[in-house]
């Protein structure tokens, strides 16, 4: 591990055992600047769930360490409504029958505490290995075969789930395990992740569909979306992130190396488009609280921090739109992986500071730099 001040420019590097991509901010967290991490080892009992905290006054780094034996995590969701509760969408291997399953499974921290508070506290977090998190529910393929993608937790209702598969989406209780809607795909093409709708009264499910963007109604059962951006990519659809801010607006990327924003009330061209990556971009993140600032992670082994100030300005009493603070385009690149980024996300407790994820098992955390800070602000 290596620690840094983080001042101008500078990060901090966070290096695991075993290959990653999965990476979540704490949603439940509001003080502490925490993000969780899973592991991809094809070895038996040995992935892992790391929790990493940033002492925000020193530039620290604290960890904590749990054992994921039930296989490698694909995806990793924090729950906003439980700090503790964590949502893994994992591959498991049956050496009975040499197959391997996708499964999404839900667990509870013992602790959120990261930060020993005294010497006694230090000494055993030091000497401690890899403990155990609580397994709460496993939510098992419909069919062995059954890819599973992704799982989101509902943004308002702590007892549901979303649960992206090949060939449809699922809402499932969390008690229980049991679908309560699906919306399954009208189209051979099959599903490749998605995202609950922030806005919209928390009905609808964003999915990617090889090139496409489908939103379906999860309130019932269905085959036809309920608005679509149809060709939102000219190669695979990788990520789809909304607007936090604008009920209207998302932001998606590809493999086309394109980082796009749309209004989806009129999808037939993107209102903001940039080409700054030179390979598949994996992840497009909003930032909760300045909209304007984006971030991206792409194969080229670049995270990038975006301005789409042109699309996030206000309107005067006149319907003109107000000067914008930044200009649009790459505010910084980091360069601090050495492999494709999976994962870029933002901090769920303070606004400037966010990590990115590389398959080379390198977790870089980082900040809005000072000048484009105050530029907001001031």
């Amino acid at each position: 591990m290596l620690l840094l001040a983080m001042e101008e420019g500078n990060s901090i590097i966070y290096g695991l055992e075993h290959q990653t991509r999965a990476l979540s901010p704490q949603y439940g967290e509001s003080d502490a600047i925490r993000f969780l991490i899973g592991t991809q080892s094809l070895k038996p009992n040995s992935n892992q769930i790391h929790v990493v905290e940033l002492e925000e006054d020193t530039g620290a780094l604290h960890t904590k360490v749990f054992k994921h034996d039930i296989g490698e995590v694909w995806h990793l969701r924090c729950s906003p409504h439980d700090a503790a509760t964590l949502l893994t969408t994992h591959n498991s291997y049956d050496p009975a029958t040499s197959q391997c399953t996708m499964g999404v499974s839900i667990f509870k921290l013992p602790t959120v505490e990261v930060i020993p508070k005294d010497l006694d506290d230090l000494s055993a977090i030091q000497s401690r290995n890899a403990e155990d998190m609580e397994l709460l529910l496993t939510i098992k393929p419909e069919k062995p075969e059954e890819e599973i993608r992704c799982a989101e937790w509902h943004p308002t209702d702590a007892t549901r789930v979303g649960v992206v598969c090949e060939g449809g989406v699922r809402v499932h209780d969390v008690t229980s395990g049991a679908a309560l809607s699906r919306a399954a795909a009208s189209a051979r093409l099959k599903f490749t992740g998605g995202k609950w709708n922030p806005h919209q009264g928390h009905t609808q499910f964003a999915v990617l569909q090889d090139t496409h963007i489908r939103c379906y109604d999860t309130r019932s059962d269905c085959t036809k979306p309920s608005w679509s951006i149809d060709n939102a990519h000219t190669q695979l659809a990788r990520d789809l992130d909304f607007n936090p801010n604008r009920q209207f607006h998302l932001a998606s990327a590809g493999d086309d190396a394109a980082l796009n924003i749309w209004d989806y009330r009129n999808g037939k061209e993107p209102i903001f488009k940039r080409t700054d990556h030179s390979h598949w971009v994996w992840t497009v993140r909003y930032n909760t609280f300045h909209e304007q600032l984006l971030l991206s992670g792409s194969s080229d082994a670049r995270a990038l921090l975006t301005a789409a100030a042109s699309v996030c300005c206000d309107l005067d009493d006149d319907g003109k739109r107000l000067s914008q603070v930044l200009e649009d385009g790459v505010l910084q690149s980091y360069e601090q992986h050495e492999d494709s980024v999976y994962c870029a996300e933002w901090s769920a407790a303070e606004p400037w500071t966010f990590a990115s994820l590389s398959y080379d098992a390198r977790l870089v955390l980082s900040r809005v730099p000072r000048h484009f800070k105050y530029k907001i602000l001031l």
